[in-house]
């Protein structure tokens, strides 16, 4: 019989799940050591996360985690994101029952699969996720103003040579 799991050495030490049916916690201190591993490599991918990780880090230690929220629609950039902040929410010590705060800006037509990735994303990162719909802009506002404590930041992953990058600030 063959498996249909394969070996991940990111989220878990144990063989992952590709179809998303397994809802299990991923194990933060594994993140941890994965990504900060990642980012003790002296090369250009290793620079660029350990950069990310000490502007994540800056960021809980002058807002703390009920000040800090991250955008998240399941696409690779946020889900990189999504990664680099468990695995620094993990070193600076925070509880595993704390949830992350996270908006999923919504759109009309949405592809299923995205929406089932968000889903399983939110039980395995231990996510509170808010659905708010698009366009990215005025629901980020509204998140902003409607959300309790007030959020003073919200971590989203773009890329910068993204074509849209400069319109986000």
């Amino acid at each position: 019989m063959h498996s249909t799991l394969v070996k991940n050495h990111g989220c878990t030490s144990q063989p992952i799940d590709p179809l998303l049916n397994t809802l299990e916690r991923y194990d933060a201190a594994h993140i941890e050591k994965t990504v900060y591993e990642l980012a003790s490599v002296d090369d250009p991918l290793g620079r660029a996360v350990k950069e990310a990780l000490n502007t994540i880090e800056q960021a809980y230690h002058l807002y703390g985690l009920e000040h800090i929220a991250l955008s998240f629609n399941g696409g690779k950039d946020c889900t990189v994101l999504l990664h680099l902040v468990a695995a620094v929410l993990s070193r600076l010590g925070y509880r595993k029952d704390e949830r992350l705060r996270t908006v999923f800006v919504t759109y009309p037509n949405p592809f299923p699969h995205v929406d089932e990735f968000v889903k399983v994303c939110s039980k395995r990162y231990h996510l509170n996720c808010v659905l708010i719909p698009g366009p990215m802009r005025q629901a980020l506002q509204h998140y902003l103003d409607t959300t309790q404590p007030k959020q003073k930041a919200i971590f989203v992953g773009i890329r910068r040579n993204d074509p849209y990058a400069g319109r986000c600030s």
